[in-house]
């Protein structure tokens, strides 16, 4: 019998659900980002989670996404990306996605500026392409919504408005020592809120 998730949403108890994405073949990480790399390790780096990671992915790509457009109207907000990072072959269904699920938000980050060009236009889509101070400078100029991370302790965090979030660096739901408080850090990450629902501020800009 051919594979199939039980759900095709991945639940988190920080960001709620989310779309799981393979790291291999799909994302171009900085080199803070490939060593800090949270999917790397624990339950999301498992081989049955691996699986269901490439089944997306091949989903994604496919004809028919009915499935998952039921999923996904059950939910006021879902996660973009809560692993790896999606293709150019995902924007298709990606924009079906979104138009078939009008009062749900479609939100997260992209290390490809490409890739929040091409899906921003979508009113109920929100990505942010995401940033550290190791990243190419022509990406740092990018001039549509940013997002900081992961911010280490010797990192100063640019003073841009066109960043919305700092993701401060953490480990097994921790920030790590000597990290520097920054006005815009993620409140769940520092365990000031229970998660992301609760705050909005990652798909709420304009």
């Amino acid at each position: 019998m051919a594979y199939h998730p039980t759900t095709i949403l991945s639940s988190n108890s920080k960001t709620g659900v989310s779309l799981n994405l393979p790291i291999k073949g799909h994302c171009r990480p900085t080199k803070n980002c490939a060593k800090c790399c949270y999917a790397k390790s624990g339950h999301t780096a498992l081989p049955a989670s691996q699986k269901k990671q490439a089944w997306l992915s091949r989903y994604l790509a496919g004809k028919d996404i009915t499935e998952l457009i039921h999923e996904a109207r059950l939910h006021t907000a879902v996660r973009i990306s809560g692993t790896g990072d999606l293709s150019l072959k995902h924007i298709p269904n990606m924009k079906l996605l979104a138009k078939s699920c009008p009062g749900t938000v479609f939100w997260g980050m992209t290390r490809k500026i490409e890739i929040a060009k091409a899906l921003n236009r979508i009113k109920n889509i929100k990505i942010m392409v995401s940033i550290d101070s190791s990243s190419p400078e022509e990406i740092k100029k990018y001039k549509g919504a940013l997002c900081w991370g992961p911010n280490l302790p010797q990192d100063e965090v640019p003073k841009q408005k066109n960043i919305i979030t700092v993701f401060p660096y953490h480990r097994s739901g921790r920030v790590v020592n000597n990290v520097k408080r920054h006005p815009k850090d993620c409140k769940a990450v520092l365990h000031e809120i229970p998660g992301c629902l609760s705050c909005g501020r990652c798909w709420t800009w304009k």
